[in-house]
């Protein structure tokens, strides 16, 4: 449930998904037709991913406001080193005076929080500017993502125009159903990479 900053490529036909400072065997493969093999699970994938979320900068604190979703740093083993990252909303803001550090502005709010993914899910916590990363929400806007995932959802619109323009010219029994499936075979699906 963390976020993990990534890259994607589309390779063989086949999308990659590739972690920063991951070894490249932590890579995801998604194959068009065994994977993504309905709409839903192409909005699934889709919502996997989002854009950057930008620390909160000291000034800016006064622009966040109940309700927004936000993205914290979690020190879950006592690992600076190993920060995560998980989605929290934020409940109420703190006010306190702004200091200021070698000439730089120091925010001293405290935010408390809600924790909606990761080990602490539903669990409240007032956290500092310094885990705090402001949630885009708007879309991704990754060209190789999106063609993909559009042209994977587009097949399906396709695939019902070209079913129903071949139920209608030969029609089924009475009883009996049409089943749709890939035009590939089961050994076709296995050959995933790894």
């Amino acid at each position: 449930e963390a976020w993990y900053p990534a890259r994607v490529l589309v390779q063989d036909g086949w999308l990659r998904v590739m972690f920063e400072n991951f070894l490249e065997d932590a890579d995801e493969w998604y194959d068009p037709v065994a994977d993504l093999a309905s709409p839903g699970d192409v909005d699934a994938l889709r919502a996997r991913f989002r854009r950057e979320s930008p620390a909160l900068h000291d000034a800016r604190c006064g622009d966040l406001r109940p309700g927004d979703r936000l993205c914290l740093a979690c020190d879950i083993y006592g690992d600076a080193d190993e920060l995560k990252y998980y989605d929290a909303v934020l409940e109420t803001v703190e006010k306190a005076a702004h200091g200021t550090v070698d000439g730089v502005e120091r925010c001293a709010c405290r935010f408390t929080v809600r924790w909606t993914e990761g080990p602490r899910r539903g669990c409240w916590d007032k956290v500092g500017v310094e885990v705090v990363c402001c949630v885009q929400e708007s879309p991704i806007q990754d060209p190789v993502l999106t063609e993909f995932l559009d042209d994977v959802r587009n097949r399906f619109g396709e695939d019902q125009e070209a079913t129903a323009a071949s139920q209608e010219a030969a029609p089924t029994p009475a009883g009996s159903r049409r089943v749709l499936f890939p035009l590939k075979t089961a050994s076709e699906r296995l050959a995933r990479r790894s």
